[in-house]
């Protein structure tokens, strides 16, 4: 990405009440008061003070942020048009025609990084903040955007990069009386488990960044739609006594515990002549192989109990047993199934609370349900395990006085965690981290 071009992009969504442009560049000031006029120009002097203008006959409202005091680092000028796509077309087409280019994707946010705004754990937080779905994945993308995660791997590479200069110090003044440190085995040990405990984070922060794909199977009338609907609050999926109502996937997000979530109704699972329904049961079969959990409802008022325990489909993940109509069902007693069992009613509530401890289980694997302040993501894990290795060869090395070598895997330990920060990430890296961001941030 070019640094010295100017850049402009809508930093909104087109089609609301405003749409926000976003200009970022060394020459964006002049480019702007081009376009854009009112009563004074935008200039130092009035800075970060929102003035009233026009564009083409459009009210506008611009603001101009001086570099460095802007999300960029840049100069920086944010016009504000009406949000229809002809005022934000209208003033993109003035924009690119007087010396700005279409901003690639997340090139504001490489902007902030390449000039010492964000490191790279805070960028990756710009994009979570972005698309976080739960209040549990905005408040983690906050943290890391404040740069709680930051801290800690700084204090790791810091820690690393002392360990390399002691090794480093043996071979400088291998004679000399110096006062060595003895510790450094038991200090190569605290970075090894400090590592650990983030990488032991990766798979609660990969739930919470990600959410879960949850599934509703079952038998016909089973009451797979009325559980949607009591887990969204409202009717998404109608409800019939008729079976095989639902003939085509249903989806919809919710957030249970904290976690968001994807459900899918599916439809019915039976034999069947009609084309129409097979077709819904097949697209069926196919989504509960592709789900994380899979809540299985089984009719706790229905004639036959054991054959709604055989229909369950054993291969699927994550799979807990909910009998459901267990208001209409009384105290009847229900065949056991060899699984995570839940006894609810969808139509009344009772007991979905239950349903939701089950479902927290079944997610995080019987561990600790509570959900991390930070956490890493995918790209940071695999960096730290490739550290513990070169940390696990220098404590070794160490032990048995080779120095240089034991030095030389500290060095290697500390690129790796550097690059976790952006310290020492190559062109490449950044390219694939930015281009997964919309056009505008």
């Amino acid at each position: 990405m070019n640094q010295s071009d100017n850049i402009a992009a809508p930093a909104s969504a087109v089609g609301g009440a405003v749409t926000v442009i976003r200009l970022s560049g060394p020459g964006v000031l002049q480019i702007a008061n081009s376009v854009w006029h009112g009563k004074h120009p935008l200039a130092p002097g009035n800075a970060r003070r929102m003035m009233l203008g026009e564009v083409a006959g459009d009210p506008t409202l611009a603001v101009y942020m001086k570099a460095p005091f802007s999300y960029t680092g840049d100069d920086v000028v944010e016009l504000q048009c009406h949000g229809g796509a002809a005022s934000a077309n209208a003033v993109m087409k003035l924009l690119l025609a007087s010396g700005c280019r279409l901003a690639e994707p997340g090139e504001f946010t490489c902007r902030a990084f390449l000039n010492g705004k964000l490191d790279l754990l805070q960028a990756e937080a710009v994009a979570d903040l972005i698309a976080s779905a739960s209040e549990s994945a905005m408040h983690m993308a906050q943290k890391q955007l404040a740069g709680s995660l930051s801290s800690r791997i700084d204090e790791l590479y810091d820690l690393i990069i002392a360990l390399r200069s002691e090794c480093e110090s043996r071979l400088d003044f291998p004679d000399e009386e110096l006062d060595f440190d003895d510790s450094v085995p038991e200090k190569i040990a605290s970075a090894h488990r400090q590592i650990e405990e983030l990488i032991a984070t990766a798979k609660a922060g990969s739930i919470i960044r990600d959410g879960v794909q949850v599934v509703l199977a079952g038998k016909p009338n089973s009451g797979k739609s009325s559980l949607l609907n009591r887990i969204l609050g409202y009717d998404r999926a109608i409800v019939s006594s008729i079976p095989g109502t639902t003939r085509d996937t249903v989806e919809s997000t919710a957030v249970i515990r904290g976690i968001s979530v994807n459900l899918t109704d599916t439809a019915g699972l039976r034999e069947s002549d009609d084309p129409v329904e097979m077709m819904g049961i097949e697209r069926s079969r196919s989504t509960i192989r592709r789900g994380r959990v899979t809540f299985w409802l089984l009719d706790a008022s229905c004639a036959d109990l054991q054959a709604e325990v055989a229909a369950i489909d054993r291969t699927a993940k994550g799979l807990i047993a909910v009998w459901n109509k267990c208001d209409a069902a009384g105290n009847r007693d229900l065949p056991e199934t060899s699984l995570p069992t839940v006894k609810i009613s969808a139509l009344s509530g009772e007991n979905i609370s239950a349903l939701f401890d089950e479902f927290e289980n079944q997610v995080f694997e019987g561990k600790s349900h509570e959900i991390p302040e930070l956490a890493v993501n995918a790209r940071s894990s695999a960096l730290l395990e490739s550290s513990l290795t070169c940390l696990e060869q220098a404590a070794q090395l160490f032990t048995e006085n080779e120095y240089e070598l034991a030095a030389a895997e500290l060095a290697a330990a500390s690129v790796k965690i550097g690059e976790i920060t952006g310290r020492s990430a190559a062109p490449d890296i950044l390219d694939k981290i930015f281009h997964k961001f919309c056009i505008g941030k």
